[in-house]
């Protein structure tokens, strides 16, 4: 029997699970999860019978995971929900091991490499050694506008394992369907007209006119007009195989209708896309930091100016105190246009301070602009060493 406490009924998932939502999938997302919470507090609290907190868990947690897949699929094309799934990602240790793989190598793309099970695997630097990331998490990057993603090949699985691993193009013969054929090139020899096949030509590693006996050195002096095969097994001779796919641990020939067609891509980020993820990385240790030290902190943090809102990385507010951060990474050294920025948003605004927090530095030119604008800077190899000291100079003020 369903429990009488405050808690979902069946009946009542069943007919939200029917009903449209008349929210966006990220939002929904958010209140599903919250919902999932509260049944597990529920659930530890013996407020619902294990039945129907299985029953009602297991519907939840599918309704998430749609409501997810929603809000990747919409955001591809909608760059405002893009933007909201980036911010919230930006903390994702994961997503923050890509991001400085371009911190480091900016312009260098995420290239997969094959190994001899032919799956695609993508290396990232990390800057003490390389480490591999998975395709769905570069293809969840990609849809919300953090990568950008380019054809680098296609790869043919097999219809029935749904494996690449044993996969191998056959050359088959017309007339009896045999592999074992003999595939040989036919060239010209462009001064007295010869044709013949290439093993005709091909004395040791030089080729030789069978009919002039001319030395052909170089390529000008000939060309490749084609192939003839001959099948070993029935004598037949043709211009074209017949062409299929073996998979050998399935033991099963198939043609490219019926194969499984993967596309693997490269993954590259735009200058755009690094700017802003370079504003949010190391956000969430800053959050930490400063509510540890008693400030209450909303990132991103928004202020509204006389004209129009302007947005930092993250505000930090005690009593009266109102602290707005941008927070900035870029090796070597950060320059000077993103604390040029931050002045632009001071003069919108009226924060208590000021601090603009680098990782791993300044060079010399910001740190001079910084000081000529009243602009606090607070810099470290690290986001908790850089929220360390932006702490140490919100509780000065």
């Amino acid at each position: 029997m369903a429990s009488p406490l405050d808690c979902l009924s069946v009946e009542s998932m069943q007919i939200m699970a029917a009903s449209e939502s008349a929210v966006d999938p990220l939002t929904e997302f958010d209140n599903l999860t919250s919902e999932l919470v509260s049944l597990e507090k529920q659930f530890a609290g013996r407020k619902v019978p294990k039945e129907e907190f299985e029953l009602l868990s297991k519907q939840l947690k599918e309704r998430i995971l749609k409501a997810e897949s929603q809000a990747y699929a919409i955001a591809r094309k909608d760059g405002t929900l893009a933007k909201r799934l980036r911010i919230r990602n930006y903390n994702d240790p994961e997503i923050q091991q890509v991001i400085n793989h371009f911190v480091r190598s900016p312009g260098n793309a995420v290239e997969p490499e094959f190994g001899t099970d032919r799956f695609p695997r993508y290396p990232v630097e990390t800057g003490k050694e390389k480490v591999s990331v998975e395709r769905p998490l570069l293809q969840r990057m990609a849809d919300i506008g953090m990568l950008t993603e380019k054809l680098f090949e296609r790869i043919l699985y097999c219809p029935h394992c749904g494996t690449p691993s044993n996969v191998y193009l056959r050359f088959k013969c017309t007339q009896c369907g045999s592999i074992d054929i003999s595939i040989n090139r036919m060239i010209e020899h462009l001064q007295c007209g010869t044709i013949h096949q290439e093993s005709a030509f091909r004395v040791g590693k030089n080729l030789i006119c069978p009919t002039c006996k001319k030395l052909l050195q170089a390529t000008e002096e000939y060309r490749l007009i084609g192939v003839v095969c001959s099948c070993n097994a029935c004598r037949a001779h043709f211009e074209d195989p017949n062409q299929s796919f073996y998979c050998r641990k399935c033991r099963i020939d198939f043609d490219l209708p019926t194969a499984t067609v993967v596309d693997v891509f490269a993954y590259s980020m735009s200058k755009e896309a690094l700017n802003e993820a370079l504003q949010y990385l190391g956000v969430n240790a800053l959050t930490e930091i400063l509510t540890a030290g008693g400030f209450a902190v909303k990132s991103p943090g928004v202020l509204t100016g006389p004209t129009k809102e302007v947005a930092f990385s993250l505000l930090g507010q005690k009593d009266t105190r109102i602290v707005a951060i941008d927070l900035f990474q870029n090796y070597p050294e950060v320059d000077v246009e993103p604390v040029l920025t931050l002045y632009v948003k001071m003069l919108e605004t009226n924060p208590t301070v000021a601090v603009f927090a680098a990782i791993p530095r300044l060079s010399r030119r910001a740190r001079d602009v910084a000081s000529l604008h009243n602009i606090l800077v607070a810099e470290g190899e690290s986001a908790v060493e850089v929220g360390q000291k932006v702490l140490e100079i919100a509780q000065r003020m």
